[in-house]
């Protein structure tokens, strides 16, 4: 009776874990929601284990549960971290272990080879989830859940492996609950789990932290950083050594005529489609943001001023190009920007800020739709050629001042 109690421990602790990630689930957390669902699977295969059945019936329940379990485990590592699901290829392996495992459980009847089959099969669910995000586990907290994870998938196979081909017990399906491997189970799992449980829920905190620094960092309507984002941006990339590179600010032009005229509505459209273009246009190590309104600033790291006029030149054309049709106008929009250089002596980007906003009202003051630089105007047409002439005299000048 005693040793029944104590079995019933564990999944009653699992059940207790999966209530409490399917709460934290509601709070945009949507892997939890899926390990909620492995713990609750996994509690109920134990429950169903030591339940007073016919052992052919209790065995397939639970192994029913435990690959459920497991594939839920695993789907949950695989949302966390972004990646693809493979629910189809996941699903036709679960189906084929359960053909197999029926086999075994109703024709051979053989304890050792139901629980080999069912654990190495668990493990291998699981595993390749693992396999498949720990090299995208960046933070401590990550780490820690993919280490757990991959305990869980040793700790399986080395008591079923240690079960099967060393410990000399009997093979028959009733004898499951007095057997070694089921109290060695209750032991490891309750142990393993404990650890693997933690990390998970420290994994999911601080998923849940980053995320709210992310929307206090980023513009809902662009999805780019916002103002203050981008000044904890720009202070991470000064850390270690001189900040290096340009920065580009862009303006809509005439963007309240665009609000007047056809909406807000359709104003939100532009300002998604030039933060769009800022993506598409502009080098990958770029970061960008929305400072307010129309106005958008980047900073282009390692890159030279006559370098970010190329790219500001064919941003700028690619935006005026842009069919507004689709949202009733039936205009053309530009957009102005202005270009400076992060100087030797700037410990931060602002000071570059400060004169490529300066650009931009001149760009403004030409007549807009205009790449204007630190100290030169770049009109469109020949821009691009007197730009690549500039990086050339760069290029000579470093040469012979080095």
């Amino acid at each position: 009776m005693s040793t029944t109690i104590f079995a019933l421990v564990l999944p009653i602790l699992m059940a207790i874990v999966a209530g409490t990630f399917m709460v934290l689930s509601r709070f945009n957390l949507p892997a939890a929601f899926a390990w909620g669902l492995g713990f609750g699977f996994c509690a109920a295969g134990f429950t169903t284990s030591i339940m007073l059945v016919p052992a052919t019936l209790a065995a397939l329940v639970s192994d029913l549960f435990f690959i459920a379990g497991f594939y839920f485990y695993a789907e949950a590592f695989l949302i966390h971290f972004a990646m693809p699901l493979f629910r189809r290829e996941r699903i036709a392996f679960a189906a084929i272990y359960l053909i197999m495992n029926a086999y075994v459980v109703l024709r051979i009847e053989s304890l050792h080879l139901e629980l080999l089959l069912n654990d190495v099969a668990t493990s291998c669910l699981l595993g390749f989830a693992l396999v498949r995000v720990m090299h995208h586990a960046r933070t401590i907290a990550d780490r820690a859940a993919v280490l757990t994870g991959s305990v869980v998938v040793i700790d399986t196979l080395i008591r079923v492996l240690a079960f099967v081909y060393f410990a000399n017990a009997s093979d028959r399906l009733e004898d499951f609950a007095q057997s070694s491997y089921a109290q060695a189970m209750q032991v490891t799992t309750a142990i393993v789990g404990l650890f693997y449980a933690l990390s998970i829920a420290a994994a999911l905190a601080d998923r849940a932290i980053r995320q709210l620094h992310d929307v206090a960092e980023r513009d809902p309507l662009t999805g780019l950083l916002n103002r203050r984002g981008f000044a904890r941006s720009m202070e991470a990339a000064g850390v270690g050594g001189r900040l290096a590179g340009a920065i580009l600010t862009c303006d809509i032009d005439h963007f309240k005529q665009v609000n007047d005229r056809h909406g807000h509505a359709a104003g939100d459209r532009v300002i998604q489609t030039l933060a769009l273009a800022l993506g598409r246009c502009l080098p990958g190590t770029a970061v960008s943001a929305r400072f307010g309104g129309e106005e958008f600033v980047t900073f282009l790291p390692n890159t030279s001023l006559a370098e970010a006029g190329i790219l500001a030149q064919g941003l700028r054309a690619r935006f005026a190009a842009q069919d507004w049709r689709a949202i009733d106008i039936d205009r053309q929009i530009t957009a102005s920007f202005g270009v400076a250089a992060i100087a030797d002596g700037d410990d931060t980007a602002w000071p570059a800020i400060t004169r490529a906003d300066r650009a931009l009202y001149e760009a403004k003051a030409a007549g807009r739709n205009k790449v204007v630089w630190d100290g030169g105007n770049y009109e469109p047409g020949a821009v691009v050629v007197d730009i690549q002439q500039s990086a050339k005299d760069e290029a000579r000048r470093s040469v012979d001042n080095g």
